[in-house]
């Protein structure tokens, strides 16, 4: 069967080849693979004239601002400890600002005990829950750092975390930067092995892309560093979901860069089962129609007041690849069926190849710049399950975007109490 495969490849003509892998290659691989490779090929020349290799800061960090760490949880009780130990010995000037939001587990009894003898610590603990924006504000008020770090209460840091992710904000220009998620759980499921693979894919290396390329709008509210004075100018958050995303093109709207620093890692757990899975993601995929769609569109309109070149090419990539590309994908996999119903499987599967051949040169690139190389082949292993895994986060995408555009599902989003989203605008 595959000798028939392959002599049926073989027989294709060219241009007929080239034109039922156009939207695999003029699609999705500019975005991802083209870019990460240019960006590796050019860093690999460079450790050959340097004879450094990527990695964490190896001459020690030059930058050491306050910092004050804003850990906002609702019945987080049986992390958050964990969480502040990770973080309240890892950096030379540091407070701690746990914020309960409306818990009924004891979370911030728990974190009060651990408090206890710790002057660098405070708790605070509302009555009711407001939402995490309204949580993070309350921590905001209280920061007295430079630098403001938002960590999630089910989050644990690496020892040098914090001080990989300030040294970006050296330069003035610089309003916050984005760091690296990774999964601490990333076995527990087949789900979650996928995941934590793609969040090295998509969060270490693609962030790296686009964090150079000047295009980076996403700041992950897992870990994240913000300059303290630039979101007390700005007011702080609005109200989610999705306000990670929604801070960062505000600051670049009022001027402000984003830097990133893929060696500033934490762990956090992510979803072991399907369901929940699908639904954290249409939660995440839809903030491109709320966002960058409708409450910043201006970023990418040039007679508009915040147009710049820079904002531009981010609001047209997300456009594009985030939208426009998604229900190209399925109309697409709609005419390969019609054109080709004798021979459909048979595309299909040249499909697959391409993309696995795709997917493998970005896991060398990952290896390239990786600082726990054995751990990232291990989590390769799941790469030949990786493309029909996408296939199925493009089923997501494809459902949290409609749901979006025709019912505004984000204004219905239990992230965000109840009366909360009754009194606050629906973009």
């Amino acid at each position: 069967m595959v000798v028939e495969w392959y002599n049926w490849v073989a027989s294709m003509r060219m241009d007929e080849l080239l034109f039922v892998l156009g939207v695999l290659l003029l699609v999705d691989a500019p975005r991802y693979v083209y870019s990460v490779l240019f960006m590796a090929f050019w860093d690999a020349i460079k450790s050959v004239w340097t004879r450094e290799l990527p990695g964490p800061h190896a001459n020690g960090y030059t930058y050491c601002p306050s910092v004050s760490v804003v850990i906002a949880g609702h019945n987080e009780a049986d992390t958050i400890v964990e969480t502040i130990r990770s973080v309240v010995d890892s950096y030379c000037d540091v407070q701690v600002i746990v914020v309960d939001d409306g818990s009924t587990d004891g979370m911030a009894q728990a974190a009060r005990e651990f408090a206890v003898g710790k002057s660098n610590i405070r708790v605070l603990a509302r009555r009711d829950r407001g939402g995490k924006s309204s949580a993070l504000n309350m921590g905001l008020k209280e920061a007295t750092g430079e630098v403001l770090v938002t960590i999630d209460a089910d989050t644990k840091l690496n020892p040098n975390s914090i001080y990989e992710l300030v040294q970006p904000l050296k330069d003035p220009q610089v309003a916050t930067v984005s760091a690296t998620v990774q999964a601490w759980n990333p076995f527990a499921s087949l789900a979650a092995w996928l995941q934590a693979y793609e969040y090295r894919q998509t969060i270490f290396i693609s962030r790296m892309v686009r964090g150079r390329m000047g295009v980076l709008g996403i700041v992950s509210g897992a870990f994240g560093a913000f300059r303290t004075s630039v979101l007390k100018q700005l007011g702080g958050w609005d109200v989610g979901p999705g306000e990670d995303g929604d801070l960062v093109l505000r600051i670049r709207k009022a001027g402000y860069r984003v830097g990133v620093a893929p060696y500033a890692t934490c762990f956090t757990n992510v979803p072991t089962s399907w369901r929940r899975l699908f639904w954290q993601r249409c939660r995440w995929d839809r903030t491109v129609i709320t966002f960058e769609c409708r409450k910043h569109n201006d970023m990418g309109i040039p007679w508009r007041a915040n147009f710049r070149w820079s904002n531009f090419l981010l609001m047209a990539e997300r456009w594009f690849f985030n939208v426009v590309c998604v229900y190209t994908f399925w109309l697409y996999g709609i005419w390969v069926i019609a054109a080709y119903p004798a021979s459909a499987m048979r595309l299909l599967a040249l499909l697959y190849l391409c993309g696995l051949c795709l997917e493998f040169l970005q896991m060398l690139a990952l290896l390239f710049y990786s600082d726990r190389i054995w751990k990232d082949l291990a989590l390769s292993l799941v790469l030949p399950l990786y493309p029909l895994y996408q296939v199925f986060m493009k089923a997501v995408n494809l459902f949290a975007l409609t749901r979006e555009i025709c019912f505004r599902d984000s204004g219905n989003d239990n992230f965000v109490p109840l009366k909360v989203r009754n009194a606050t605008w629906r973009w």
